[in-house]
């Protein structure tokens, strides 16, 4: 016998296998689903480990934060406003329904709506009870967030009766207000068997004051229908919350649509984007007509726009930005160069769209590209149509899974807290689904850090909660302690603030002294490991002034050098006759209509045949070319990068495989070696004129480029004396920035779930590396810029998970080590040295005499959920998503700073000292990872 977990564990392990069987779109082209509890990458199920969501083989688990402070908020804000337009309807006022969700409606027949209008209908307490399917889904902020989806598709009686009995339906119904004789109208095949006695049977009518049915109005026998018109029956839930449900025409839909059942809710209310409470994407009519007349639909013509650039926190509401906003159909079809402007796509993929008539047009996640194109010319042709915006719902291994959870609510009461928590479907292409149950997580340090700590004077919503529960999760994920300057590098606190004065802080913010007690002494025990910190691997060749020289030189060399056009669409035609405006003359940019980033993969391919040569690696290293096409949906022929793909493959990340003694586990050091569009030559506000010109990008991400050359000069050596375990990939990837948007990591990790990587050797033989495992990942981005408002301060920002938590620990202690060795440093040198200044003018380095301090940094350590991690916006977040173990390595990052996506993204950009130690710390973690023989145990 299997349970339900390991049948989904058997299928994940069996579906993504094999080339093309894992394709990995752009965020901009379609936001993936989240897959949740085991990941596409090597499957497994923990059973017991509650920080992977599973306790039981029968169950999914919700934890304590996620509902006190997304669901039950989220569930509010529902229930006020569906009973808000419910009232209405039920009491003959003005509602705000559409007509076609009332016309031809057994919930809501004429008799019905007839009461509605002459007030006969006040006696009904207007009980709701209105199943809603909820799945998570995932932002292009990286945010992992339950969703609204609608009404459940199984129908209104499924999940409100699922699993009860006679004693949660009297509480239910108690809690309303409808204490008096209570049956059930039902067949005895629709009700679980514990409800079965109070079937009404042949009982008469008047022997009851509260029928339960959820049969529509026009469904029920005369006898009830009288008995309600006349005051003299109480239906629960009221006959006015099942219109929903039985909407004629999107159940016609249905036939072509799985689940458009699940829409009429959606037009009733508004779009939320909040982080903290239920995600509701857009929905509504389309209708761009000059003129256009009332059908009765809610037209809904324009659309905000989010991407994973725009200069907001991650966890703010993007439905108050106007700066995106377009017309649905720009936003959904539009490939115009005005329209894509430097971070938009068409959005087509992450919709569903239906005709006026109630027939199929586009279900976007599952469309052929040329049902896409079919649906683009509809539109243009005009018309009205049906759309909501669809992020596919979460993934257990291959299956599309929703939460099928009841909202009971009254008029005048609000929600019920008590409700029953309904079932999970994991639903198959073919409709086979397993059915687990909701399994509310109750802990208590957790419960008191998701309920207890409201209280963030001067802070972000939560902050103290958040702490609370990165210390407790990652020491859940170690299995071990913490050691109590790793769970100070997991605070979001004052700089100055040491981890025993934080803990003296909680009771300030706790509703009461004793969970803060208990979160207190529960902490202590959380962090009461030592810092098990050994000795240095490679950290003593680092503290030079010519390791600072070579990175000042190598970040000049690549921003500065030959190589000026380095974003992936490269050449643009639409540039013609554009200069960047008032900061393209102040920076001399000029561009041309020739890819440069082939001239710099041929670079880069040198350096390291040099370093092959030099190091003794002949015939054992080896640098080869990961070559895949650039394809996309849409065309976009005036990128002459994306052009030259439709004819061959001519994308490529550039690998340089170093040899460790295990060559079936690998480690990667990533980094992306093209660099953005700026901002300030393109945007008209900025002064620009609509050019197309790649930044320098000495900070992003060239800094990075350079610690993958600089990390190859002491690997080798390494593996020329037999010191690595495993082998090392240092990873140039292509494409990360827009409008590739993470192309080169989409194509090498689709290529490791499906196990086809193959590489091209310089002699093009084939390098066949689809048996190897990426045992870690380590992407690099942007570490060369110190934040002036928080200094010496960078993110070491680990992926989803146990492993990624392991690895993001190594990441600590190499920076503790770091630290070590210059504070011994400067002692040594001379007890007065200074910060190195910034040259301006990016010519040369600063000034040997006198040498510059050896930098000291603090790594916050930022898990993939907390709001300053900065993981989303970078490669690190596609390695995260399909479960390879992966750490972040960046500065401290600040997406509203001058020097990012513009022209002054130089060498004054970069902050010498920080560049070097960052370097230095990266290199360091990446050695030691491939060297240790226990590979995730605390070094």
């Amino acid at each position: 016998m299997t349970n339900a977990w390991q049948r989904i564990e058997a299928e994940a392990r069996a579906a993504f296998v094999g080339a093309g069987r894992f394709p990995i779109r752009a965020y901009s082209e379609l936001m993936p689903p989240p897959y949740v509890g085991l990941k596409p990458y090597a499957p497994r199920v923990d059973l017991g480990g509650v920080t992977d969501r599973i306790c039981d083989g029968e169950s999914f688990d919700l934890d304590e934060y996620e509902l006190a402070q997304s669901i039950e908020p989220g569930l509010d804000r529902i229930a006020e406003q569906l009973v808000h337009r419910l009232e209405r309807l039920l009491y003959g006022q003005a509602h705000g329904l559409s007509r076609t969700l009332l016309e031809g409606n057994p919930a809501w027949p004429v008799e019905l709506g007839d009461a509605a209008c002459d007030g006969l209908l006040a006696h009904d307490p207007l009980l709701v009870i209105c199943p809603l399917a909820l799945s998570r889904t995932q932002d292009d902020k990286g945010n992992d967030r339950w969703t609204l989806f609608g009404t459940s598709h199984d129908g209104a009686r499924a999940a409100s009766l699922h699993g009860g009995n006679e004693d949660v339906l009297a509480q239910l119904l108690h809690w309303a207000g409808l204490d008096g004789e209570w049956r059930i109208f039902a067949g005895a095949d629709e009700i679980p068997a514990e409800l079965h006695a109070r079937l009404l049977g042949d009982a008469p009518v008047a022997s009851v004051q509260t029928l339960v049915t959820f049969e529509p109005f026009a469904a029920l026998p005369a006898a009830i229908r009288a008995a309600y018109l006349a005051g003299k029956l109480i239906l629960a839930p009221s006959p006015a919350a099942l219109v929903l449900f039985e909407h004629p025409r999107y159940r016609e839909l249905a036939h072509e649509l799985p689940r458009a059942r699940q829409i009429a809710l959606l037009h009733l209310v508004s779009r939320v984007e909040d982080s903290f409470t239920i995600r509701i994407p857009q929905s509504g009519w389309l209708d761009e007509q000059e003129e256009r007349s009332d059908h009765g639909h809610r037209i809904v013509d324009d659309f905000i726009r989010t991407h994973r650039w725009q200069r907001i926190r991650r966890d703010a509401d993007i439905t108050r930005e106007d700066l995106y906003r377009n017309e649905v159909s720009v936003a959904l079809f539009s490939t115009t160069p005005e329209d894509v402007e430097l971070y938009n796509k068409p959005i087509a993929r992450n919709s569903q769209i239906w005709t006026e008539d109630y027939r199929l047009l586009l279900d976007g996640p599952r469309a052929q590209r040329s049902q896409i194109l079919e649906a683009a010319s509809a539109v243009d042709r005009g018309g009205r149509f049906g759309y909501r915006m669809y992020y596919p719902p979460m993934r257990l291994g291959p299956r599309d899974t929703f939460w099928h959870v009841p909202l009971v609510a009254r008029a005048g009461l609000g929600r019920y807290p008590r409700a029953p928590l309904g079932y999970v479907t994991a639903e198959a292409a073919d409709r086979d689904r397993i059915t687990m149950r909701p399994h509310v997580l109750r802990r208590p340090p957790h419960l008191a850090a998701a309920r207890a700590f409201p209280n963030d004077p001067g802070h972000s919503h939560h902050t103290t909660s958040h702490n609370i529960r990165k210390l407790l999760d990652t020491r859940a994920e170690l299995g071990e302690p913490l050691a109590p300057a790793h769970a100070r590098a997991l605070l979001h606190v004052a700089k100055d603030l040491s981890f025993e004065d934080w803990l003296g802080t909680l009771p300030t913010h706790a509703g009461n002294v004793e969970t803060a007690a208990l979160v207190v002494s529960t902490l202590r025990e959380a962090t009461s490991a030592p810092e098990p910190l050994g000795a240095p691997l490679l950290l003593d060749r680092f503290g030079t002034r010519a390791f600072a020289e070579q990175i000042w030189n190598t970040i000049a060399g690549l921003a500065h050098g030959a190589f000026r056009q380095k974003n992936d669409a490269d050449g643009i035609t639409v540039n013609r006759g554009k200069h960047g405006g008032r900061a393209g003359k102040a920076a001399g940019i000029h561009t041309h209509e020739k890819r440069d980033l082939e001239a710099l993969g041929d670079h880069l391919h040198a350096r390291y045949r040099d370093l092959i040569v030099a190091h003794d690696m002949v015939g054992r290293a080896d640098v080869v070319d990961h070559v895949f096409r650039w394809d996309t949906d849409f065309a976009f022929p005036w990128m002459e990068g994306w052009a030259k793909n439709q004819q061959a493959p001519s994308q490529r990340n550039v690998v340089l495989v170093i040899p460790g003694k295990d060559r079936t586990q690998a480690v990667v050091m990533a980094d992306h070696y093209d660099t953005a569009y700026m901002e300030d030559v393109y945007y008209p506000e900025q002064g620009g004129d609509l050019l197309r010109a790649p930044a320098f990008g000495a900070d992003d991400n060239h800094s990075s480029t350079t610690a993958l050359l600089l990390a190859a000069e002491h690997l080798l050596p390494l593996a020329r004396a037999g010191t690595l375990e495993r082998d090392v990939w240092l990873v140039h990837l292509t494409g990360e920035e827009y409008p590739a948007d993470c192309l080169g990591a989409r194509a090498l990790c689709q290529a490791l779930v499906e196990r086809s990587l193959v590489c091209t050797r310089e002699d093009r033989r084939a390098h066949d590396m689809s048996n190897v495992d990426v045992v870690a990942a380590f992407v690099l981005d942007m570490i060369g810029h110190n934040l002036e408002r928080d200094r010496d301060v960078f993110q070491i920002a680990p992926g989803e998970g146990a492993a990624s938590s392991r690895l993001a620990r190594r990441a600590h202690h190499a920076n503790l080590k770091w630290n070590r060795c210059a504070a011994e440093w400067n002692r040594a040198e001379s007890p007065k040295l200074g910060r190195a200044e910034r040259v301006r003018d990016g010519t040369r380095a600063p000034p040997p005499p006198p040498p510059f301090a050896h930098l000291a940094l603090h790594g916050e350590v930022r898990l993939e959920w907390d709001p300053r991690s900065a993981l989303f916006n970078t490669d690190g977040q596609i390695f995260s998503d399909v479960g390879i173990p992966v750490v972040l390595f960046m500065e401290n990052y600040d997406i509203r700073r001058t020097g990012y996506h513009d022209t002054h993204d130089t060498m004054a950009n970069i902050d010498l000292d920080y560049c070097v130690a960052l370097t230095a710390i990266a290199i360091e973690t990446v050695a030691e990872t491939a060297c240790a023989r226990d590979l995730w145990h605390a070094t």
